[in-house]
């Protein structure tokens, strides 16, 4: 994406109250709703932000601001590497036309800088950040702090991108967010996240097979509604409920019982040797940026380099391979050791076993 792309949903707003006629108690009702209405509990209001802002490059972190700018009426402004200044100008100028501005940054600060939210905050805007230390914690986050008046979730692989817009496509239509999972599991703290935030979720939606059947039926078993987005028969994509009572309706009727029990053998054949083969290393690689992908391609190919290497290898300055190592550190996907004057670095065992 070369320049800045802003869009914008229509806002969902809920229906005007009525007003008291001329009825008798009219007065008096509107007068106990005024001064009730401030005593009433903030939880489940999410705040509204006039702008979104997110790396466009990332598209994990996209899809999930997307889906949250389209269902809370916020514009979705799209960050590079080479466009920081256009979106301050289109900023400014709509500064102009409304004070007391608000952007929420959706990604940590490998993903959108420090340096540029702390401009913004010069400008006078107020800023709010969602990130975490992986792209699933990211999108847990969003759905915890700013999304937690939700009926549904939408789970989706992390790590195959071909489900990000199915994702939000489910996700607009339900005005639900995006959590990731990876390998059939969600995100550490999502069953916490549930009972303590998102108390209102009555249901999962699943796309594809971004849940194993365990953590399905262990989320049924929890009074969730699990159901499954599959592939598109004719003109829409057709999704699936689970429950113990469909397993109860499929044992009274035994011919679709047994057709399902043969196309289910026939899948688990062809979905264990699928899992067999190892996960494609460009599949883990939709979780990092531009920069950080190249370092890690580096280190990859070379198995183990010094620091002081780096530069030459990538075209990095020394200042920018620190901070990028510093990050994927922190996120135990690379590894240093002292050698001498410089480090050597490596990639995790954490991350090996992503990618082989």
């Amino acid at each position: 994406m070369g320049g800045p792309v802003a869009q914008q949903g229509s806002e969902r707003r809920p229906a005007e109250p009525e007003v008291p006629g001329s009825s008798p108690g009219g007065p008096a009702i509107l007068l106990l709703i005024l001064l009730l209405v401030p005593l009433l509990p903030l939880h489940g209001q999410s705040p509204h932000f006039d702008a979104v802002i997110v790396r466009g490059d990332i598209y994990s972190d996209w899809a999930v601001a997307m889906a949250y700018g389209i269902t809370h009426g916020s514009w979705v402004m799209h960050l590079t590497a080479d466009n920081e200044g256009e979106v301050l100008k289109l900023l400014s100028g709509f500064m102009r036309f409304r004070k007391g501005m608000s952007i929420l940054i959706i990604g940590a600060p490998n993903a959108v800088p420090i340096e540029f939210e702390d401009r913004l905050r010069g400008m006078g805007v107020t800023v709010s950040r969602i990130g975490g230390a992986t792209r699933l914690d990211t999108s847990l986050l969003l759905a915890m702090y700013y999304w937690n008046d939700c009926d549904s979730v939408v789970l989706a692989d992390g790590l195959n991108s071909s489900y990000y817009m199915v994702a939000l496509s489910v996700a607009v239509e339900r005005d639900a967010p995006i959590i990731y999972t990876m390998r059939g599991k969600p995100p550490e703290g999502f069953r916490t996240a549930l009972r303590e935030h998102l108390k209102g979720v009555k249901s999962i939606v699943v796309i594809g097979e971004s849940l194993s059947r365990e953590e399905a039926a262990e989320l049924s078993s929890m009074g969730y509604g699990i159901e499954v987005v599959g592939e598109v028969r004719g003109n829409r994509p057709f999704s699936v409920g689970w429950s113990p009572l469909s397993l109860v309706r499929e044992l009274m009727s035994p011919l679709p019982l047994l057709v399902g029990l043969l196309v289910g053998l026939a899948l688990a054949i062809l979905v264990s040797k699928v899992r067999s083969r190892p996960r494609e290393a460009a599949d883990i690689m939709d979780f990092f940026t531009v920069d950080e992908r190249k370092l890690i391609e580096v280190i990859m190919e070379r198995g183990e380099v010094s620091q002081e290497e780096l530069p030459d290898l990538t075209g990095f300055s020394k200042p920018k391979i620190s901070r990028l190592l510093k990050d994927l550190v922190d996120r135990k996907v690379v590894e240093r050791k002292k050698y001498g004057k410089t480090y050597l670095v490596t990639l995790s065992d954490r991350f090996r076993s992503q990618v082989d």
